[in-house]
């Protein structure tokens, strides 16, 4: 007899394993000034990021990890944690991400002996996603072997480069001449990601959230936005202001 869906989440919060969700937010931003804090349908772009994460069922820890006080008061008033500023060494343009996870993660364990199963990476520019897609994601990684889940959305099959000012196919050039388009296979590329997880254990070993097994999750193309220019804050907002009518 199938679960239902209510006794199969459930079951699956018996495992009882620890999810912190981190929410990246450095104030250095150089395309679009302060981007995370932008007003974004009437408020700052990260509140959209805390509020599903607030939302989901699994997550037991949502910190922003930032080296602004500014920010860190603004992530705190709805409701994440801030328990300590970023260094400034990782809060500038070329920081990797996951260094600043580590660092966080470390600081955490030898703060308060916290150490988490799973991280759950939310980037605040991904303002379309739902916590039903960060409830799906923990979901994945509980019921499968795997090193760590992300979304994904589909694209185009055939990719080019341009070389010397003409174009040429990325990779698999036979399919042109093997098939017609509508025969090739899905192809898919990173969202942003808007979510992204790994285990502790994958993390501190790797160095990356892109370890070996990597299962995907995958996301409509309208709620993969990823807020980098002025026009995708515009698309965006247009689209979060009618979201009901795409549902």
């Amino acid at each position: 007899m199938a679960l239902s869906r209510y006794s199969e989440d459930n079951f699956i919060m018996k495992k009882k394993k620890k999810f912190l969700a981190i929410i990246p937010a450095r104030s250095g931003s150089k395309g679009i000034k302060d981007k995370n804090i932008r007003s974004f349908c009437g408020k700052p772009l990260i509140y959209y990021t805390i509020k599903e994460a607030k939302k989901s069922k699994f997550l037991d820890r949502i910190i922003v990890s930032t080296d602004s006080e500014k920010y860190a008061d603004i992530a705190k008033k709805y409701g994440a944690e801030v328990p300590f500023l970023r260094p400034d060494e990782l809060a500038r343009d070329k920081s990797l991400i996951v260094d600043v996870v580590i660092d966080l993660l470390k600081n955490l364990e030898i703060r308060e002996n916290y150490k988490p199963d799973y991280v759950v990476l939310l980037q605040p520019t991904s303002p379309l996603r739902t916590y039903m897609d960060i409830d799906k994601c923990i979901k994945l990684a509980l019921s499968k072997k795997c090193d760590g889940v992300m979304t994904m959305v589909s694209t185009e099959q055939l990719l080019y480069t341009i070389e010397k000012g003409y174009l040429n196919l990325l990779y698999n050039k036979n399919w042109l001449r093997r098939t017609n388009r509508q025969s090739l296979p899905d192809a898919y590329k990173i969202n942003g990601p808007a979510v992204v997880l790994a285990t502790r254990k994958s993390i501190l070993k790797n160095k990356s959230f892109l370890a070996a097994r990597i299962a995907p999750v995958i996301m409509e193309k309208w709620r993969s936005t990823d807020l980098d220019k002025e026009e995708d804050f515009l698309l965006a907002e247009l689209i979060y202001k009618n979201k009901n009518k795409l549902k």
